[in-house]
């Protein structure tokens, strides 16, 4: 009995032991399987490094293959700008197409990438991998002395124009080669020529005139002292502190200041935006900005450089940049960084917290340029001081002169005509977010339906980016008439240039 009894409880053993070594064996399986397919073996890894080498291959050899249709010239023929797309492609300093952008140049900055965890900015390496990656949205962001800058890497540009939002059919470009219609049998009708001093790159890209060497033209493209990798931009509209404070400027007296020792201008997130500044203040700060860096005030051409690479595929794909509606001019849209970088991507570039914020809505931003009126406000807030912005009406790398037409010039009052008189003068400049991408330049003609109120009479510098109150009128491509007092609404950003 009791021998039956031990017989039954070895047998319960081995079943129970058999079991446990078939689970074992089932669930290494299940594992060795999970990790062969979500682990490729180095072939595999091989394989797929050949294949995206190839397909950046391919990218740039489309984009070099030049492609010279007929070309018919009509200047009277017209064309809806209304709607566009814009075409990027990365360029080198000897204008080759290159698959990957040119490295951000810090000369002293500090390299700082977004932590989940820390839900801030946190100092990282320039070898760090995760610092950026334009394929996907993400932006290379660099702090100097606490201020966030954003980086906008060499690259040319044309834009495709379409009949409608549905963007399906082509109906134009710009490009190397000037405005032009599709006409039939694929032939292109020449509308608008091109400033003499643009790049061509490839099949017909224009190089962005900010990163060209433009002392040919006298600096009329909006272009540099010579070939630049890419420019700074800051991340935010300018704040001003005091002793390591933020200030609030609620009237020109706070605000229609010169930076000193204590009073710095800063890009920071959360707070109030320095406002109520005369435009040639802003001028003068933003070149004492940061001498080394060769900062400045924003010019179109920069201004654009930006707008075009956050309506690519690099940046919005095409999409609108959110309204910054924050009534107190809070950079970021928020007094919370959390919130800014959680919740308000899409007031940024890139949709995400990579890119450049109140680029739309916020506060007006100044920028450094005007048209060469006779308006005696260029005297008196753009100040002709030696350095001052409006000292003459030269070209430079720092800012940019506009022409006026005979109707300015014979003293009219101001009304829509000037303005479209004087818009049309800019039919042949590139790169400026102006002419390409607007229809008129007095109304709401800009794309995504923005501002498109151009400079005239007693209003004669540029302001864009409207601001928290502008509506459908705010956003990238918005530009508008200025005439440079301080103003609650008007503030201003700042450019680096590092090489």
């Amino acid at each position: 009995m009791e021998e039956k009894k031990e017989n039954k409880f070895l047998k319960i053993i081995i079943t129970v032991s058999v079991i446990i070594i078939l689970l074992f064996a089932v669930g290494f399986g299940i594992y060795y399987t999970i990790n062969t397919i979500n682990k490729p073996n180095e072939k595999n890894e091989v394989a797929t490094s050949n294949e995206l080498e190839a397909n950046e291959i391919e990218q740039i050899e489309e984009a070099e293959k030049v492609v010279n249709n007929e070309i018919i010239e009509n200047e009277t023929d017209e064309l809806n700008k209304k709607y566009g797309r814009v075409d990027i492609v990365w360029v080198d300093k000897n204008n080759k197409i290159i698959a990957k952008p040119l490295e951000p140049v810090l000369k002293g900055m500090v390299p700082v990438k977004y932590s989940d965890e820390e839900k801030d900015f946190v100092e990282t390496t320039k070898d760090d991998a995760s610092w950026y990656n334009y394929e996907n949205q993400r932006w290379a962001n660099a702090m100097d002395n606490e201020s966030y800058f954003v980086w906008i890497p060499r690259y040319a540009y044309k834009i495709t124009y379409y009949s409608d939002s549905t963007y399906s059919k082509e109906i134009g470009y710009s490009d190397s080669r000037g405005i032009l219609k599709v006409g039939e049998n694929d032939s292109l009708i020449r509308i608008d020529s091109v400033e003499p001093g643009l790049t061509e790159v490839g099949n017909h890209y224009i190089l962005a005139p900010a990163f060209s060497r433009d002392t040919a033209s006298g600096y009329k493209n909006g272009g540099w002292d010579g070939n630049l990798s890419g420019i700074w931009v800051s991340k935010y509209e300018m704040s001003m502190e005091k002793d390591g404070n933020q200030v609030e400027t609620v009237s020109s007296k706070d605000g229609n200041v010169f930076t000193s020792e204590s009073i710095k201008a800063v890009s920071k997130p959360g707070v109030s935006s320095w406002r109520n500044i005369k435009i040639g203040v802003s001028y003068i700060n933003s070149y004492n900005y940061n001498r080394d860096l060769e900062s400045h005030l924003i010019k179109n051409s920069e201004w654009a450089a930006v707008s075009y690479l956050s309506y690519s595929k690099y940046g919005r794909n095409g999409g609108a940049v959110s309204i910054n509606s924050n009534s107190k001019y809070l950079t970021g849209g928020n007094n919370l960084k959390s919130e800014i970088y959680i919740y308000n991507g899409k007031q940024s570039t890139t949709g995400n917290y990579t890119g450049i914020y109140d680029m739309s809505g916020g506060a007006w931003e100044f920028i450094s340029a005007f048209i060469n009126n006779t308006y005696e406000g260029l005297i008196t807030y753009g100040g002709n001081g030696t350095g001052n912005l409006c000292e003459n009406s030269r070209n430079t790398k720092y800012k940019t002169v506009y022409s006026i037409g005979n109707m300015e010039k014979e003293g009219h009052i101001y009304n829509s005509a000037i303005a479209n008189e004087n818009y049309l003068l800019t039919r042949n400049r590139r790169g400026e977010a102006i002419y390409e991408t607007s229809t008129s330049g007095y109304g709401t003609d800009s794309w995504n339906t923005s501002s498109s109120f151009y400079p005239q009479r007693d209003t004669p510098f540029f302001a864009r980016g409207g601001d928290f109150s502008s509506g459908t009128g705010a956003g990238i491509f918005s530009f508008n008439p200025s005439n440079g007092q301080a103003d609650a609404g008007v503030g201003f950003r700042v450019a680096l240039v590092c090489e």
